[in-house]
């Protein structure tokens, strides 16, 4: 319906006026008209005044206006949400993009031997909601220097055919930006339960089963001592989901 409104908004607005007039105005003297008629039989006859089926009919106005302003603001919600997650898609697929760049300047500048000092990390799982939900790490700055700008790019995770399950950037947190020698902070994903849909049991219930051999990459970036930014690739091997290992990433710079 929202759809064809906005197909159509000459005609749609015509039509409210229209339906505004007639309620408005044409209605009470319809209302007013029928009162005055004779009855034609005494199931037809009431004891109202003409004020208070006039009242009566102003309080159904009200409640119309009610549920169409609730109407309109789910519509709008709906636009808002729509729009927002337009814009979160166009930001992910950008900063893959940027990292996508860095990773082929950073492989020409290693075949022409150019040395950057680049940040080094330590990332290690360090809890989860069970099926790794929410799951949580601990990234810690290895390098001899301060790093700040820590920034999520990506977040996937792909099943033992490689077909990706999940793709998100604004998901992840970090509880600290930036991070001197040796610091640690914590990294949030707020990402689902890495489970399935496994059947119907005896008693209609939906069974859920875990997820096995998975990989989870997760792309960051940071900038060091000179203000470079750099990006890297996180990445961590799970063999089954329902079982939580403290497990140390495999993480690369890529840029």
């Amino acid at each position: 319906m929202f759809e064809w409104i906005k197909n159509h908004r000459v005609i749609s607005i015509v039509i409210m006026i229209l339906l505004f007039l007639f309620f408005i105005i044409v209605m009470p003297l319809i209302l007013n008209w029928i009162y005055y008629l004779d009855a034609p039989c005494n199931f037809f006859t009431v004891g109202y005044d003409i004020s208070d089926i006039l009242g009566y009919y102003g309080a159904i106005l009200t409640f119309i206006g009610t549920i169409s302003l609730g109407i309109i603001t789910v519509y709008q919600n709906y636009v808002s949400q729509k729009k927002t997650d337009e814009i979160n898609k166009l930001t992910l697929e950008l900063q893959k993009r940027s990292m996508a760049m860095a990773e082929q300047n950073y492989e020409r500048e290693k075949q022409h031997g150019i040395n950057k000092n680049t940040p080094k990390f330590e990332l290690v799982s360090s809890g989860c909601n069970g099926n790794y939900t929410n799951l949580e790490a601990t990234l810690k700055n290895v390098s001899d220097f301060t790093v700040s700008g820590i920034k999520s790019v990506s977040f996937e995770v792909f099943d033992e055919s490689n077909n990706t399950i999940v793709t998100t950037s604004n998901k992840v947190k970090s509880d600290m930006s930036s991070l001197s020698s040796g610091q640690e902070t914590k990294i949030r994903f707020h990402n689902t339960g890495f489970i399935f849909k496994g059947g119907i049991n005896a008693y209609g219930q939906q069974v859920y089963d875990s997820l096995k051999n998975i990989t989870i990459i997760w792309g960051f970036q940071c900038e060091d001592s000179c203000g470079i930014i750099n990006y890297y690739k996180a990445k961590l091997f799970i063999e089954d989901s329902k079982d939580f290992v403290a497990d140390t990433w495999e993480v690369k710079v890529v840029g």
